[in-house]
């Protein structure tokens, strides 16, 4: 859900720097760990880059 930060005339630099600094602490962070090893690929990542490289020349 996103928050609406209203911002007129009157709205100081301070107050806007305070309410981005709210937004930007509420973060969850993601563990990306569960996710790794999960897809096959069936061929490596660096042989796959070489191949379609080489299509280029």
């Amino acid at each position: 859900m996103a928050k609406i930060i209203e911002v007129n005339k009157s709205t100081g630099r301070r107050k806007v720097d305070e309410e981005l600094t709210k937004l930007q602490g509420k973060k969850k962070p993601i563990d990306l760990s569960k996710y790794f090893g999960k897809i096959n690929f069936g061929e490596d990542g660096l042989t796959y880059q070489l191949k379609i490289r080489d299509e280029w020349r």
